[in-house]
């Protein structure tokens, strides 16, 4: 299929669900970051929204890509942070 190709029913069909699908997960994980986010700040750990941290440890500065999907600042993957 190139990119200029028209999709037929069934592909369109697919696309708007896989869009829906990523959709519900991308609000599912708003809300685990901001309640992780709430529990660090409650615990004095986290200066606010802005800090662009590790919800699970305090040794990372932000996420940075590294090696197999980890933060290349510290062992956690990019679901561990709230940057997304």
């Amino acid at each position: 299929m190139g990119l200029n190709t028209d999709l037929t029913e069934a592909q369109k069909r697919a696309l708007k669900e896989n869009a829906d699908d990523l959709e519900q997960f991308r609000r599912q994980l708003d809300e685990v970051h901001e309640r992780a986010r709430s529990r660090l700040e409650s615990a004095g750990l986290v200066p606010g929204l802005d800090a662009l941290n590790c919800l699970i440890c305090v040794v990372c500065k932000g996420w940075k890509s590294g090696p197999g999907g980890k933060c290349a600042n510290c062992p956690h993957d990019l679901f561990s942070h709230n940057i997304i």
